[in-house]
């Protein structure tokens, strides 16, 4: 599971925000997408192709976009402030907590697997934390946990005091799990897809659920400074690719259900779950 799950999400990351650099060349175009796996390696080849496919349709010269794919939240909000791209691919907990001052506008959303939006869960071992009143305290695991404002209010819905818990980042959603069966943690965050395949691996059977968040938006495609000048050309090159003649059997390769028309909208209740 973990192996094709993270070639899909490293295709994924390349599929969407490898168009962003022609913006302005030399600029990295970035996708950022904490907690999803793979690296910015194996992405790479894959970025590769999108780029040339993406520059085609826009009319732009081959090898004019590059790209970058950051699945680690700390270094992927870092890269954002300091590099000031004008398009990114992002994941929710990016959105929420720098929509306001990266000024991020919302041009499309990323469907995968037939998946618009995600749920995340808290396991925690049997004899364990029954509730998120018992988390206080406790080490919490698990690859989304680069914002504490965002784990607190929208996966936890604030039902954990802010600061009161240890937070143990890891990149793989399972090995957070292993972690929590052998006691190294109390508990993981861990996202709908680990849960389902959850009971598969005999080492995770004693764990539970205790918690389930309310669902989160599908990644955002987002433009940004100069980027927004050009937001319905790239809209327009984005939105319905996979239903088109030459976008379709990619999508299909890439796991992408569908590239849909979004607005700011579309992610207020998140902003406001968030409390930004």
């Amino acid at each position: 599971m973990r192996v094709k799950r993270s070639l899909i999400a490293a295709i994924l990351a390349a599929a969407i925000g490898a168009a962003g650099p022609a913006i302005a060349e030399g600029m990295d175009m970035l996708f950022c997408l904490p907690g999803f796996p793979g690296s910015s390696s194996q992405a790479q080849p894959f970025i590769d192709r999108m780029l040339r496919h993406l520059e085609t349709k826009l009319g732009w010269s081959e090898g004019s976009m590059k790209g970058a794919y950051i699945p680690d939240g700390e270094k992927g909000i870092a890269r954002l402030e300091a590099n000031a791209p004008g398009l990114a691919l992002v994941g929710p907990s990016i959105y929420a907590g720098r929509c306001g001052s990266l000024g991020m506008k919302v041009i499309a959303k990323v469907e995968v697997n037939g998946r618009g939006q995600e749920k995340y869960s808290v396991v925690a071992g049997k004899d364990g934390v029954s509730s998120l009143a018992g988390l206080a305290g406790k080490k919490l695991t698990g690859a989304v946990l680069a914002d504490e404002k965002y784990v607190v209010n929208v996966l936890l819905g604030g039902e954990v005091p802010m600061g009161s818990l240890v937070f143990d980042p890891q990149k793989r959603p399972l090995k957070a799990l292993r972690n929590v069966a052998r006691g190294k943690a109390d508990a993981a965050v861990v996202d709908q897809f680990t849960v389902d395949h959850m009971s598969e691996i005999e080492e995770l059977a004693d764990l539970r659920v205790i918690h389930t968040s309310a669902p989160v938006p599908a990644p955002a495609v987002v433009v940004m400074g100069a980027g927004k000048q050009h937001a319905a050309a790239l809209a327009e090159v984005l939105v319905g690719m996979c239903d088109k003649p030459d976008g379709k059997d990619l999508c299909r390769t890439l796991t992408i259900t569908s590239i849909k028309a979004a607005t700011d909208a579309d992610y207020a209740g998140l902003r406001r779950r968030y409390g930004g």
